[in-house]
């Protein structure tokens, strides 16, 4: 059972975790199309600018490091190159810091901190592609956990893992114009 792209797929996503860190976020507002960036609001302070563009940067590199760490974990489950007990608890890691993060995001969205809302659109699409890559998690994680005999459950969560995996993508290639 194959469950994630081969060696070209881990050769893209170690160029991507390398290299997207040290691209700047965009400072103005984002053209047409380009709504997916963080917009620094240029009446902010430098510190509060400063801040902004590392929670963007961490943001995005966070949600890359993440769809690649439970790609592998899906490998090597279907490898058998860990115990299944051993990527149940990676995964339930995961899930936690997953959450975590995704919550911690949440409070940028309260009245009191007052963003410009192309932050806020940005950090939320953040979120959603967090709450995507937990159902992945989550599904992989079921399937970790499935008997080895009841196929049709195996095959069901198997059918979760895919599904969660490409939004998870598909909201990746969108928000950081991954190609």
């Amino acid at each position: 059972m194959k469950i994630c792209r081969g060696r070209l797929g881990a050769l893209v996503f170690a160029v991507l975790v390398f290299l997207l860190p040290a691209a700047p976020l965009p400072a103005q507002d984002p053209a047409p199309g380009q709504e997916g960036f963080l917009v620094v609001d240029p009446r902010l302070q430098d510190r509060e600018v400063l801040h902004l563009n590392t929670i963007g940067t961490y943001s995005a590199g966070f949600v890359l490091q993440s769809y690649g760490y439970i790609g592998v974990l899906a490998d090597v489950l279907s490898q058998g190159v860990y115990t299944r007990d051993m990527v149940l608890s990676m995964l339930n890691e995961t899930i936690t810091y997953l959450n975590n993060a995704g919550a911690q995001l949440q409070r940028y969205g309260s009245p009191e901190v007052n963003m410009a809302p192309g932050d806020l659109t940005f950090l939320n699409k953040i979120r959603g592609i967090i709450g995507d890559l937990v159902s992945e998690a989550e599904a992989l994680s079921d399937l970790a956990g499935d008997s080895e005999t009841d196929v049709e459950k195996r095959e069901a969560d198997l059918a979760r893992f895919h599904a969660a995996r490409n939004k998870a993508w598909s909201g990746i290639k969108t928000t950081l114009r991954v190609e």
